[in-house]
């Protein structure tokens, strides 16, 4: 939802599709596929702010992949984490900082 192109959903199926999976397990790789976050269809939702379009269902979307990878990492494993738009890096590293001890904080001096 963060991205306006149509399409840029279908990038993991094509990385799927492509053999990763399988070129990782035949480097000794043990690999898991977690599947799909579920995001909800653009034309279902309520755009919201012109400058922050989608802004719940994006925030409601990157806090179930926070919770993803924190569970992933739990299990002692390295979450990979493909997505179509950039905006997937909030829950990517919401969930490792959560996991390795929380948000670093900013002093000002």
């Amino acid at each position: 939802m963060g991205q306006s192109r149509r399409g840029v959903d279908m990038g993991p199926s094509a990385v799927r599709v492509a053999g990763l999976q399988q070129r990782l397990e035949a480097l000794g790789h043990d690999v898991q596929d977690g599947g799909n976050i579920t995001v909800e269809l653009a034309e279902t939702r309520n755009e919201g702010e012109h400058n922050a379009k989608y802004l719940d269902d994006i925030t409601h979307t990157c806090t179930r992949l926070a919770e993803s990878v924190g569970q992933t990492l739990e299990e002692g494993q390295i979450p990979i984490v493909l997505g179509g738009d950039h905006s997937i890096a909030a829950g990517t590293v919401s969930g490792v900082a959560e996991f390795y001890g929380g948000a670093a904080t900013t002093k000002s001096a």
